[in-house]
Protein backbone atom coordinates (compact mmCIF):
# COMPACT_ATOMS: atom_id res chain seq x y z
CA UNK A 1 0.00 0.00 0.00
CA UNK A 2 1.34 3.19 -0.81
CA UNK A 3 0.92 6.32 1.26
CA UNK A 4 -1.31 7.91 -0.89
CA UNK A 5 -3.75 5.14 -1.38
CA UNK A 6 -3.36 4.89 2.67
CA UNK A 7 -4.38 8.60 2.79
CA UNK A 8 -7.43 8.25 0.52
CA UNK A 9 -8.61 4.82 2.92
CA UNK A 10 -8.14 7.39 5.99
CA UNK A 11 -10.03 9.59 4.34
CA UNK A 12 -12.64 7.43 3.40
CA UNK A 13 -12.84 6.19 7.24
CA UNK A 14 -13.33 9.57 8.35
CA UNK A 15 -16.52 10.04 6.10
CA UNK A 16 -18.14 6.66 7.59
CA UNK A 17 -17.54 8.23 10.89
CA UNK A 18 -19.07 11.23 9.76
CA UNK A 19 -22.20 9.47 8.54
CA UNK A 20 -22.49 7.34 11.48
CA UNK A 21 -22.69 10.03 13.76
CA UNK A 22 -25.05 12.23 11.43
CA UNK A 23 -27.30 9.24 11.38
CA UNK A 24 -27.19 8.86 15.35
CA UNK A 25 -27.63 12.64 15.62
CA UNK A 26 -30.45 12.55 13.48
CA UNK A 27 -32.47 9.65 15.07
CA UNK A 28 -32.12 11.30 18.32
CA UNK A 29 -33.33 14.87 16.82
CA UNK A 30 -36.85 12.44 15.68
CA UNK A 31 -36.77 11.01 19.07
CA UNK A 32 -37.27 14.35 20.68
CA UNK A 33 -39.85 15.13 18.06
CA UNK A 34 -42.14 12.10 18.60
CA UNK A 35 -41.90 12.30 22.08
CA UNK A 36 -42.87 15.87 22.32
CA UNK A 37 -45.68 15.62 19.69
CA UNK A 38 -46.64 12.32 21.77
CA UNK A 39 -46.80 14.61 25.29
CA UNK A 40 -48.65 17.74 23.53
CA UNK A 41 -51.30 15.09 22.63
CA UNK A 42 -51.58 13.72 26.10
CA UNK A 43 -52.13 17.54 27.36
CA UNK A 44 -54.42 18.26 25.42
CA UNK A 45 -56.38 15.39 26.54
CA UNK A 46 -55.94 16.18 30.16
CA UNK A 47 -56.97 19.89 29.66
CA UNK A 48 -60.32 18.64 27.62
CA UNK A 49 -60.71 16.36 30.69
CA UNK A 50 -60.52 19.21 33.04
CA UNK A 51 -62.96 21.07 30.84
CA UNK A 52 -65.73 17.95 30.80
CA UNK A 53 -65.33 17.98 34.87
CA UNK A 54 -65.78 21.83 34.99
CA UNK A 55 -68.76 20.95 33.06
CA UNK A 56 -70.42 18.17 35.12
CA UNK A 57 -69.90 20.11 38.48
CA UNK A 58 -71.50 23.15 37.52
CA UNK A 59 -74.35 21.01 36.37
CA UNK A 60 -74.36 19.35 39.57
CA UNK A 61 -74.32 22.78 41.50
CA UNK A 62 -77.30 24.15 39.22
CA UNK A 63 -78.97 21.66 40.54
CA UNK A 64 -78.54 21.88 43.80
CA UNK A 65 -79.61 25.65 43.47
CA UNK A 66 -82.71 24.46 41.89
CA UNK A 67 -83.46 21.91 44.53
CA UNK A 68 -83.12 25.14 47.35
CA UNK A 69 -85.49 27.40 45.62
CA UNK A 70 -87.91 25.09 45.11
CA UNK A 71 -87.41 24.03 48.94
CA UNK A 72 -87.84 27.40 49.75
CA UNK A 73 -91.47 27.30 48.75
CA UNK A 74 -92.22 23.42 48.77
CA UNK A 75 -91.06 22.71 52.24
CA UNK A 76 -94.53 21.39 53.59
CA UNK A 77 -94.62 19.04 50.40
CA UNK A 78 -96.57 15.75 51.34
CA UNK A 79 -94.17 13.64 49.65
CA UNK A 80 -91.83 14.31 52.46
CA UNK A 81 -94.21 12.74 55.09
CA UNK A 82 -94.40 9.15 53.44
CA UNK A 83 -93.05 7.94 50.09
CA UNK A 84 -94.91 8.50 46.59
CA UNK A 85 -94.02 7.21 43.19
CA UNK A 86 -95.15 10.60 41.92
CA UNK A 87 -92.66 12.30 43.39
CA UNK A 88 -89.84 10.06 43.20
CA UNK A 89 -87.02 12.74 44.51
CA UNK A 90 -88.63 13.65 47.49
CA UNK A 91 -88.25 11.16 49.95
CA UNK A 92 -89.51 10.78 54.47
CA UNK A 93 -87.01 10.58 57.28
CA UNK A 94 -85.13 7.58 57.11
CA UNK A 95 -86.53 6.67 53.86
CA UNK A 96 -83.00 6.43 51.70
CA UNK A 97 -81.64 4.53 55.01
CA UNK A 98 -84.09 1.94 55.79
CA UNK A 99 -84.26 0.89 51.85
CA UNK A 100 -80.73 1.38 50.69
CA UNK A 101 -80.92 3.84 48.64
CA UNK A 102 -76.97 5.33 48.47
CA UNK A 103 -76.57 8.66 46.02
CA UNK A 104 -73.46 8.00 45.82
CA UNK A 105 -73.90 4.42 44.07
CA UNK A 106 -77.63 4.46 42.50
CA UNK A 107 -78.03 4.84 38.80
CA UNK A 108 -79.73 8.23 39.08
CA UNK A 109 -83.29 7.72 36.56
CA UNK A 110 -86.64 9.20 36.71
CA UNK A 111 -87.83 6.39 38.80
CA UNK A 112 -85.32 7.89 41.73
CA UNK A 113 -84.83 11.55 40.96
CA UNK A 114 -85.83 14.94 38.68
CA UNK A 115 -83.80 15.83 35.73
CA UNK A 116 -82.81 19.66 36.15
CA UNK A 117 -82.37 19.26 32.10
CA UNK A 118 -78.87 19.18 30.79
CA UNK A 119 -77.30 16.65 32.28
CA UNK A 120 -78.10 17.01 35.75
CA UNK A 121 -80.36 15.54 38.61
CA UNK A 122 -81.61 15.70 42.44
CA UNK A 123 -83.25 14.00 44.90
CA UNK A 124 -84.28 15.82 48.04
CA UNK A 125 -84.28 13.88 51.46
CA UNK A 126 -85.75 15.29 54.44
CA UNK A 127 -83.18 14.62 57.43
CA UNK A 128 -85.10 16.18 60.27
CA UNK A 129 -88.32 18.05 61.26
CA UNK A 130 -88.88 21.19 63.71
CA UNK A 131 -85.18 21.02 64.54
CA UNK A 132 -83.66 23.55 67.22
CA UNK A 133 -80.80 25.42 65.76
CA UNK A 134 -77.93 25.79 68.42
CA UNK A 135 -77.59 29.44 69.19
CA UNK A 136 -81.33 30.12 69.25
CA UNK A 137 -82.74 29.53 72.72
CA UNK A 138 -81.36 33.07 73.93
CA UNK A 139 -79.32 36.22 72.83
CA UNK A 140 -76.37 37.62 74.28
CA UNK A 141 -78.49 39.41 76.41
CA UNK A 142 -80.06 36.52 78.05
CA UNK A 143 -83.58 37.46 76.63
CA UNK A 144 -85.01 34.84 74.29
CA UNK A 145 -85.64 35.74 70.78
CA UNK A 146 -88.82 36.20 68.81
CA UNK A 147 -89.62 34.66 65.88
CA UNK A 148 -89.59 30.99 64.42
CA UNK A 149 -86.78 29.01 66.03
CA UNK A 150 -87.38 25.63 64.21
CA UNK A 151 -86.44 24.35 61.07
CA UNK A 152 -86.63 21.15 58.62
CA UNK A 153 -83.70 20.00 57.66
CA UNK A 154 -82.88 18.36 54.15
CA UNK A 155 -80.25 16.62 52.50
CA UNK A 156 -79.92 17.21 48.61
CA UNK A 157 -77.92 15.42 46.20
CA UNK A 158 -77.29 16.04 42.85
CA UNK A 159 -75.66 14.52 39.96
CA UNK A 160 -74.20 16.91 37.24
CA UNK A 161 -72.80 14.89 33.55
CA UNK A 162 -70.96 16.53 31.09
CA UNK A 163 -71.93 15.01 27.36
CA UNK A 164 -68.99 12.87 27.15
CA UNK A 165 -69.82 11.29 30.47
CA UNK A 166 -67.95 12.63 33.24
CA UNK A 167 -70.08 12.63 36.48
CA UNK A 168 -69.49 14.52 39.70
CA UNK A 169 -71.52 14.40 42.88
CA UNK A 170 -72.23 17.21 45.00
CA UNK A 171 -74.51 17.01 48.21
CA UNK A 172 -75.64 19.80 50.99
CA UNK A 173 -78.08 20.33 53.70
CA UNK A 174 -80.70 22.96 53.84
CA UNK A 175 -82.59 24.18 56.59
CA UNK A 176 -86.01 25.96 55.92
CA UNK A 177 -88.15 27.24 58.80
CA UNK A 178 -90.69 24.88 59.83
CA UNK A 179 -93.04 27.43 61.38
Amino acid sequence: MTPKTRQLDIRRQRGVSSLFITVILVLVVMLLAVTASVLSNTQFKLAGNIQFENIAINRAEAALATAENWLKTNAKNAAFTTFSTDTPYLYPIGYTTTNSIDPLTMTWSDSNSLSNGSGSRYMVEKYGADNQPLGTGFDSGGRPLTGCQKVDVFRISARGASHKGTTKLTQTTYSVPSC
